[in-house]
C-alpha cells in the first residue's frame, strides 16, 4: 500500500517540514481543567523571515483518548485512535467534499518509516544520511524554557512552558509522534521524520510543551509554528466532533490509493 501526497498545503521537501512541525509550538493559555474534558490546540505555520499570512492552519481536539485534527485549507480531517489492547492505532482520513474515508494503521506507518530510514541511510545526499539518524547538540535553559537542537544541517529553536497536566503531555507526544510519521507518508516525502521525533523526545524529557518552534534548514526558508493551547473544549468544538462521528458512520470507506486519487487537487499544468 503506497500513499502519495495529500493535505496539499504541505507537500514535498520544505512542506514535509511543515507537516512534521505542525503540532509543535504555541501560546499556552492559563486556563485549567479536569483531564476528562479534553483540550484544543490551534496552530499556524509561517514560511520565510517575515511573519505574513500563515501557509497552514489547523485545529486539533483531544477528547477521551481520541484526537480530531482539522486542516483549514484544503479542508480535511484526520482522526487518531491510539494503539491499545494489542491492536495497532489508526488514523482515519476524511474528505467531507467527497463523503469518503480511509484508514492508515500505526503498524503500517512504523513499517514504512523503517524502510524509509534504511533507504535514506544508504544515500549519498548528506541531508538524507543525517535525517536517517540525526545527531543534535541540545541545550535547555530552565530559567526561560528555551530549547535548542542544533546541527550543521538543521536547527530547532523552541520557546516552551511547563506542562500543567503530565497525563496530557504523554497523550500529546504519542499523537505528535504518529502524526509526524503520517504526514511524511502523505506528502510522499523522502526525508525520514527522525529530526522532528528527536525534538518531540526532548520536549517530553524536559516535561514542557512548546509555545513557538522555529526550524532553520540549510538552503531553505525558515519555518515558524505558533500554537495556542486551550485546556477545555468549547461547545463549537463538541459540535465539530459530533459532525465527525456522523461522517465516520455514513461516509464510504475506500482504500488509500482510491481516496488519494479522488481527493487530491488535480494538477492543472
Amino acid at each position: 500500500m503506497a500513499l502519495g501526497s495529500s493535505r496539499c498545503t504541505h507537500c514535498i521537501a520544505s512542506n514535509v517540514a511543515i507537516f512534521s512541525f505542525l503540532v509543535a509550538g504555541a501560546f499556552a493559555t492559563g486556563e485549567h481543567r479536569a483531564a476528562a474534558e479534553g483540550f484544543r490546540i490551534q496552530t499556524k505555520v509561517f514560511a520565510g523571515k517575515e511573519k505574513k499570512l500563515p501557509v497552514s492552519e489547523t485545529t486539533t481536539l483531544f477528547r477521551n483518548g481520541v484526537v480530531y485534527d482539522f486542516l483549514k485549507k484544503p479542508q480535511q480531517t484526520a482522526v487518531f485512535r491510539k494503539p491499545g489492547g494489542g491492536a495497532p492505532g489508526r488514523f482515519i482520513l476524511i474528505s467531507d467534499s467527497h463523503s469518503l474515508r480511509t484508514e492508515v494503521s500505526t503498524e503500517q506507518l512504523a513499517g514504512t518509516m523503517t524502510k524509509l530510514r534504511n533507504w535514506a541511510a544508504q544515500q549519498r545526499d548528506p541531508f538524507l544520511q543525517f535525517a536517517a539518524n540525526p545527531e543534535f547538540e541540545e541545550s535547555f535553559d530552565d530559567t526561560d524554557g528555551k530549547l535548542i537542537l542544533a546541527s550543521h544541517l538543521e536547527n530547532y529553536t523552541v520557546t516552551t512552558t511547563t506542562a500543567d497536566h503530565p497525563e496530557e503531555l504523554a497523550e500529546y507526544k504519542e499523537f505528535l509522534d504518529w502524526y509526524t510519521q503520517l504526514n511524511t507518508l502523505l506528502s510522499a516525502g523522502k526525508i525520514p521524520p527522525e529530526p522532528r521525533l528527536r525534538l518531540n523526545a526532548a520536549l517530553a524529557r524536559h516535561q514542557v510543551v512548546p509555545q513557538t518552534v522555529q526550524l532553520v534548514r540549510a538552503g531553505e526558508d525558515p519555518l515558524r509554528a505558533e500554537h495556542t493551547f486551550t485546556w477545555r473544549l468549547s461547545k463549537e468544538d463538541e459540535k465539530r466532533i459530533d459532525g465527525v462521528q456522523v461522517a465516520l458512520s455514513s461516509y464510504k470507506e475506500v482504500n488509500n490509493e482510491e481516496f488519494l486519487r479522488l481527493t487530491q487537487p488535480k494538477d492543472t499544468k
